[in-house]
């Protein structure tokens, strides 16, 4: 392990599943479950794969209580709309960016925080428990983070993550980060009215890491990335340690920096 003065970690997609895609299939589980009188268990994380098998169990195990609610029908069928469009964008992403220039998450960012806020989605149903979180977190990931800190005391941690935050980010506290840098949804009445992007995309990173690296004149920084919109931040200077994922091996090129794949 390095000797760090200041590590800046991406979040979502690293130290545990993308939030914002959990909390959309649960906004969208919870909307299906309401046509057939059932409640979504909150003391889980839904991702897309399991929440598609959840799907079916709940029509196929409970058809016979189907319920119309006209109201419930418009947010549902307006969910689908937009489950369809963001996967397509993503996929269009993903092709792209593994065979030819980057494409940022901006484009996908502001679908979703426009369709949250023309949803009128209620601060409670935008929440994941800090007990969800805390139970899956990446054991891994999170190991060397705990290495990196016992090693280095003093070193400042700053996340900058693409997530959408309501009220705080529960992961702050979790694992005792310095500063985070994330998009925020703006409430009114218990109702998320309007959002602020902070972090759209990979220049909004870059930018975040130099006033950061600004402050803190660290002589030694080390990264956790995993997502194409990280790699801008692999140009920052005094850099001694990066995690990454497999995806990003091929923006890496500098040979004095300590590489650790998850």
């Amino acid at each position: 392990m390095k000797k760090l003065d200041l590590l800046i970690i991406d979040i979502d997609d690293t130290f545990i599943y993308h939030r914002t895609v959990a909390i959309g299939n649960k906004i969208f589980l919870e909307t299906l479950s309401g046509f057939f009188g059932k409640r979504l268990n909150d003391n889980r994380l839904y991702t897309t794969w399991n929440s598609i098998f959840i799907v079916f169990r709940v029509v196929i195990l409970n058809f016979f209580r189907f319920r119309f609610s006209k109201g419930n029908s418009k947010k549902f069928f307006k969910l689908i709309k937009i489950s369809f469009y963001l996967h397509f964008l993503n996929f269009i992403r993903k092709i792209n960016n593994r065979l030819f220039n980057i494409i940022c998450c901006e484009k996908i960012i502001k679908v979703w925080a426009s369709a949250v806020v023309s949803l009128h989605i209620k601060t409670e149903e935008y929440q994941l428990s800090k007990k969800v979180i805390e139970k899956n977190i990446n054991k891994k990931v999170l190991s060397v983070y705990n290495s990196l800190k016992r090693l280095n005391p003093k070193m400042k941690v700053v996340a900058i993550t693409q997530n959408f935050v309501v009220n705080s980010d529960s992961v702050k506290e979790i694992l005792g980060i310095n500063l985070v840098k994330s998009n925020r949804f703006i409430v009114d009445n218990g109702i998320i009215s309007d959002f602020e992007l902070n972090v759209k995309n990979g220049r909004d990173k870059k930018k975040v890491a130099d006033e950061v690296i600004k402050k803190f004149k660290p002589k030694s920084v080390g990264l956790f990335i995993e997502d194409y919109d990280d790699v801008s931040l692999l140009k920052l200077e005094n850099l001694k340690f990066v995690l990454y994922k497999k995806k990003i091996k091929r923006f890496i090129d500098k040979k004095d920096i300590t590489l650790l794949r998850f």
